[in-house]
């Protein structure tokens, strides 16, 4: 890979982790109101299931990217991390964080009970 590719990946993935940043501190404050109606806990509830679950994919995809970032810095970045063949470039195109290829991600996500967003290492 050369230099300039790997510049371009690196400014892909410094863009996605600032993107995450951006988007967690204004998710800083998880607030619930109490009510005694039924249909506005119901709903508090819901907002409060959907905050933790954005979180939870921003948080993974955080990981995921500053994995990527020290694969870039060692070398590895683009060698599947279960396998050890090159991962597709077109997958590395759409998903610059990933370090599963295609095979071993079906098989992660088989084990793993479903898709995942992408495994962080």
């Amino acid at each position: 890979m050369s230099k300039r590719q790997v510049d371009k990946i690196r400014k892909r993935l410094e863009t996605k982790l600032a993107e995450i940043d951006s988007n967690s501190a204004r998710r800083n404050e998880l607030i619930t109101e109490r009510s005694n109606d039924p249909m506005d806990q119901m709903q508090s509830r819901v907002d409060l299931d959907l905050a933790v679950s954005v979180i939870n994919t921003d948080w993974k995809t955080k990981r995921a990217v500053e994995t990527a970032i020290g694969l870039l810095e060692t070398g590895e970045y683009g060698i599947c991390q279960e396998c050890a063949e090159p991962i597709n470039p077109k997958r590395l195109e759409a998903i610059p964080w990933t370090t599963l290829c295609v095979r071993c991600q079906e098989d992660h996500d088989e084990l793993s009970g479903g898709p995942e967003l992408e495994r962080a290492a």
